[in-house]
């Protein structure tokens, strides 16, 4: 009975440690040490950039790509007459959704790049937004970029 309740209480302080973790990964920066603070923190941001680059081009791909397909469809359909009409969804699922596709994982995989490269270095400036990756909750492993030197 001890050593299940032992295990239990260890098991819930791991998990506390774990979930405050990440708050505590980067101590308040001095005012006296900016140069060396950002010298220290850019191999950080450097693989910060990298994890969340490889995790935002094939999230953004997809997600961009199932909405061009979607937009596609339904604009093929728009145009022979009914939005909603079930033979205009088919002729618009056969044509334009394989465009819609296509035209939205390219733009996918150019607005991830940028995105994941661009907040993956300087962090994310509301922890509300953020990239196509929520399981981050909106955040990359840097606090936000401060440039104001």
């Amino acid at each position: 009975m001890q050593k299940k309740v032992l295990s239990s209480l260890l098991a819930a302080a791991g998990l506390l440690v774990g979930l405050n973790a990440p708050s505590m990964a980067y101590p308040e920066r001095p005012e006296s040490a900016r140069v060396i603070y950002e010298m220290w923190y850019f191999p950080c941001r450097v693989v910060s950039a990298a994890v969340t680059t490889a995790w935002d081009v094939p999230t953004a791909a997809f997600q961009d790509g199932i909405k061009g397909a979607i937009g596609g469809t339904k604009m093929v359909a728009r145009n022979l007459g009914k939005e909603d009409g079930v033979y205009e969804m088919v002729a618009g699922a056969v044509t334009g959704g394989p465009i819609g596709l296509l035209g939205g994982s390219t733009y996918g995989l150019l607005h991830g790049a940028g995105y994941g490269m661009k907040h993956g270095f300087i962090g994310y400036p509301s922890p509300h937004s953020g990239s196509h990756s929520m399981i981050f909750q909106g955040k990359g492993f840097v606090v936000p970029y401060d440039d104001n030197y």
